[in-house]
């Protein structure tokens, strides 16, 4: 189940949410991946940890081409491909860092949401429905953390004795 639910695009965040802070922590699948916006407006969605000493790329610094590990300096670009180790280089001068890698992730922007395919596989043409362009409609994304899996969210929309038995009888 997990490879098929990787072959969709997935909304992880509001647009409006990552202008403002830039990077973000996201929790995908069973994933902690980083969700960054470099300054010349390219998204990346990259592994959490640093490749080097696992240091938290969500404290990172955003810069024109990429994301840069707070820790050591290490960065790399939206693609995950390390594109500076600023101390190895210097002590290793032959050291090719292009060859250094993260897991990376396809993200595009579509109707005020960030969208991530994690598949391996060539992405599906991601759905780009109508009311995406409303010039007059009304548009709030809201975001939520529900402490599940999203599968049984689905399953339990469709369980008329859970939703029964769980919420009339639970009393705070």
């Amino acid at each position: 189940m997990g490879k098929h639910l990787r072959s969709f695009w997935w909304p992880i965040a509001g647009v409006s949410e990552l202008r403002q802070r830039r990077v973000m922590p996201v929790r995908l699948l069973s994933e902690d991946l980083v969700l960054f916006e470099q300054l010349d407006g390219t998204l990346g969605l990259l592994e959490r940890q640093c490749p080097h000493r696992r240091a938290d790329l969500a404290n990172g610094f955003v810069e024109q081409q990429g994301i840069r590990c707070a820790y050591h300096g290490w960065a790399f670009d939206s693609s995950g491909t390390c594109i500076e180790a600023p101390y190895e280089q210097q002590v290793r001068p032959g050291l090719r860092t292009g060859r250094i890698q993260c897991a990376a992730y396809r993200v595009r922007e579509l109707g005020g949401l960030v969208w991530a395919y994690l598949g391996k596989d060539t992405a599906p043409q991601l759905p780009d429905w109508e009311f995406f362009h409303w010039e007059n409609g009304f548009r709030q994304i809201v975001v939520s953390q529900v402490p599940c899996n999203w599968l049984q969210l689905q399953e339990n929309s469709v369980d008329p004795v859970h939703f029964e038995w769980q919420h009339s009888n639970y009393v705070i």
